[in-house]
């Protein structure tokens, strides 16, 4: 895995900008990215590249096939894929360029997901959200000025994004204790170090300090090439990221705006920490039980998570993102079939207990 991460300096992006000389390179942006990516496009003219434009008028861009569609028909031409953005254009980039069997690269324009580096793409399809696999971007390029000057609640879904690794990890260790799945321990390590990052810039976070936000870009971009490392994304989603893929299909299904995933994820989380707790103190018996407790034990406490969360700007209770009440108890009863992966929705539902924690789930969350 050879990925080119190199920060802005004077001169640019010298190690692109060499690579891409003389190339015809299709640029991909939306409304919020256009000044930026104008200005990568003069950058891009100058050292004698041929630009294409893709380019999405959406406020709230939705990685749809037709979009995917629309986007892979002018890149046709092109040698290279560049996406100026965050999440939904880096995961169509790295769709269509697959598809063309071209390189693709990234301008990162928020640190809001942990998915830069990663092998899977999530889209849209048919209504139903779907992670692909895909190739990773050969260039990670990152502006400090624009990743800073970012709507504040894009950092603050990057970090919910982060802290749901408490969980997903936790997820991935009960699926070995329960079923035996096997752990990638370098990928493991690497989300472990991405997540403590985060955490340990936390003082600076709040006061959105340049430094502590180039921490979470750094946490963010170690995450997702623990993602590639792996050949999958079970190092970096689990419950909390089945929950938040459960309601972005509902969003789109009603054709309403759909929240940032990160904060959908920091709920996420505090529900996941929550059914893990409830086992825990009820002693619940199951093939490896007393293995997934210590590690609970191990976890930070929920209200200080809580805390955090609201100090960042995080919402902590679903019905603050628009969600309904009736979405909530599906997602608590079916979150756990958004992926095939074992997780603590699985194991509660295995267990019989989905009814039971229901109740608890909405008092605290919705």
């Amino acid at each position: 895995m050879n990925i080119n991460i190199e920060y802005r300096h004077e001169s640019g992006f010298q190690n692109f900008f060499s690579k891409i000389a003389q190339k015809k390179v299709a640029l991909m942006y939306d409304i919020n990215t256009k000044p930026y990516a104008l200005a990568m496009k003069t950058d891009l003219q100058r050292v004698g590249a041929n630009i294409v434009d893709i380019f999405f008028p959406d406020e709230e861009l939705v990685p749809t096939e037709d979009k995917c569609t629309y986007a892979y028909e002018l890149a046709k031409s092109a040698d290279y894929l560049l996406a100026v953005g965050s999440g939904t254009l880096n995961d169509m980039s790295k769709s269509v360029s697959t598809r063309l069997g071209i390189d693709c690269g990234v301008l990162i324009t928020a640190a809001s997901i942990d998915g830069y580096c990663s092998k899977g793409a999530a889209l849209m399809r048919k209504g139903v959200k779907v992670t692909d696999e895909v190739h990773t971007p050969t260039d990670v390029l990152i502006d400090l000025d624009i990743v800073c000057n970012a709507p504040r609640i894009m950092t603050a879904a990057g970090y919910g994004d982060i802290i749901g690794k408490y969980t997903c990890l936790l997820d991935w260790q009960t699926a070995h204790f329960v079923t035996g799945e096997e752990i990638h321990e370098q990928a493991y390590a690497l989300m472990e170090q991405a997540r403590a990052e985060c955490v340990n810039a936390f003082d600076g976070l709040v006061q959105y300090e340049s430094s502590a936000v180039a921490k979470l870009t750094r946490a963010l971009i170690t995450a997702g090439l623990s993602m590639a490392m792996c050949g999958n994304s079970r190092p970096a989603s689990g419950s909390e990221h089945h929950q938040s893929h459960y309601l972005e299909m509902d969003f789109v299904r009603r054709g309403e705006k759909i929240p940032m995933h990160g904060l959908k994820v920091a709920i996420g989380t505090l529900v996941s920490m929550e059914l893990y707790h409830y086992l825990s103190d009820n002693r619940i018996a199951f093939h490896g039980a007393e293995s997934v407790y210590k590690l609970v034990n191990e976890l930070p406490k929920i209200e200080t998570l809580k805390e955090m969360l609201i100090k960042m700007g995080c919402p902590v209770r679903y019905s603050e993102l628009g969600v309904r009440k009736e979405t909530m108890e599906e997602m608590i009863e079916k979150a756990y079939t958004v992926r095939d992966r074992y997780t603590v929705l699985t194991l509660v539902h295995d267990l019989g207990l989905t009814e039971q924690v229901k109740p608890l789930l909405l008092e605290k969350y919705f």
